[in-house]
């Protein structure tokens, strides 16, 4: 996903580098995405970081080709309207900056919502890392447990289970599932693994418990955590 340029540039919040002799150094960063920013989608999600990059003067490297473009990779799209509490995405500078204060110059311009949580400096060999699995919970108020947790358990223990994506394909609910379970106090709490092609996602195992009228609703699913293979 990451996408340098033959020359370099600079504007009054920033700066880019370009060339083959620039030293890079490649970033994992880990932040939020919550509030009202969950209603905006992954395009004005990645301006929105292109901007606080520029204001917090970071030297982004660019890529190569005609339309050089920050290198900047995300791990995943988050869905519309789900918040989120580990985003993860990679950044590769020109130039090395403490870990530290790279999350400090990121926080300083931070917009309502996201917030940047870890800053890891990654080895030049590092190989990129694919999401493998991401973990969700969410409230699920006004509900019987005793009616859900059989459905869960109905559920989980089966082979596989059909399900319509709200696009008419036909996905087997089943198979991402790691873990699914709901807490003493009504949260219910997923563990999806990554599947290639159409996928079974929250939307699909709240159809499996008859819950997806409530999304948006009642329901606002949270991402907790973002797992790498």
């Amino acid at each position: 996903m990451e996408k340098r340029s033959s020359s370099s540039c600079s504007d009054q919040q920033g700066s880019v580098g370009t060339g083959a002799s620039a030293n890079r150094s490649r970033y994992r960063i880990h932040y939020t995405k919550k509030g009202n920013v969950c209603f905006i989608g992954h395009r004005d999600l990645i301006r929105a970081a292109e901007r606080m990059i520029r204001r917090a003067r970071l030297p982004i490297a660019l890529s190569e080709g005609f339309h050089p473009k920050p290198r900047i990779s995300y791990l995943s799209v988050l869905p519309l309207g789900f918040a989120s509490e580990d985003e993860v995405l990679d950044l590769v500078l020109t130039e090395n900056i403490e870990e530290q204060d790279l999350l400090d110059r990121l926080n300083a311009v931070r917009v309502e919502g996201i917030d940047f949580l870890k800053v890891d400096l990654l080895a030049p060999e590092e190989a990129k890392k694919q999401p493998g699995a991401f973990v969700y919970r969410m409230a699920l108020p006004d509900r019987d447990p005793s009616a859900i947790r059989n459905a869960i358990q109905a559920f989980l223990d089966s082979d596989s289970f059909s399900v319509a994506k709200s696009n008419g394909k036909i996905v087997d609910a089943r198979i991402p599932v790691r873990d699914l379970s709901l807490n003493d106090e009504n949260i219910l709490s997923m563990d999806l693994a990554v599947q290639k092609g159409p996928e079974a996602g929250v939307k699909e195992i709240l159809t499996v418990l008859q819950l997806e009228n409530e999304l948006f609703r009642s329901i606002f699913p949270v991402r907790t955590k973002s797992l790498f293979l």
